[in-house]
């Protein structure tokens, strides 16, 4: 800590000094940002084993996000997704309670090329990775896995 009336970069320290400032500063950041997530996977062509790749990306909350893909033929495909609860843990005391989610279940909706849709159904842990399945209105079939 600086005594007082010692400049650092032009500002002067008070008292209570610089680091408590910072670390209230960071903290509210954090808080104004929040945390999100990315998941890596692959769809699963069930028919040729062609294998593509699928990225989810979370919100801060975890109950719905983006998702995007890239076919084994290269095509782009981007959509979002959304959850809801499954399993949960309950507080003991009032059932009616929801303490914790602790696995989700969820549909992603990916538009592609040329009118190509693409709709997975999935479940996973929290705000974690997951599998499922998908189909396309070309009647092709997916495993997905992220």
């Amino acid at each position: 800590m600086l005594p007082i009336g010692v400049e650092l970069y032009g500002a002067k320290p008070e008292k209570e000094g610089i680091m408590p400032r910072l670390l209230t500063l960071l903290s509210a950041a954090a808080t104004l940002i929040g945390c999100s997530a990315t998941h890596q996977g692959y769809l699963l062509k069930t028919d040729t084993g062609q294998r593509s790749t699928v990225i989810f990306h979370d919100n801060p909350t975890g109950k719905h996000g983006s998702v995007e893909a890239v076919l084994a033929n290269g095509e782009r495909c981007q959509g979002q997704f959304n959850t809801v609860p499954d399993q949960v843990t309950r507080n003991w005391e009032d059932p009616s309670d929801i303490e914790r989610e602790d696995t989700q279940v969820g549909v992603a909706v990916f538009q592609c090329a040329d009118s190509h849709v693409l709709k997975c159904d999935f479940s996973r842990a929290y705000e974690g990775n997951g599998s499922g399945h998908c189909l396309d209105n070309l009647g092709q079939k997916y495993g997905l896995n992220f």
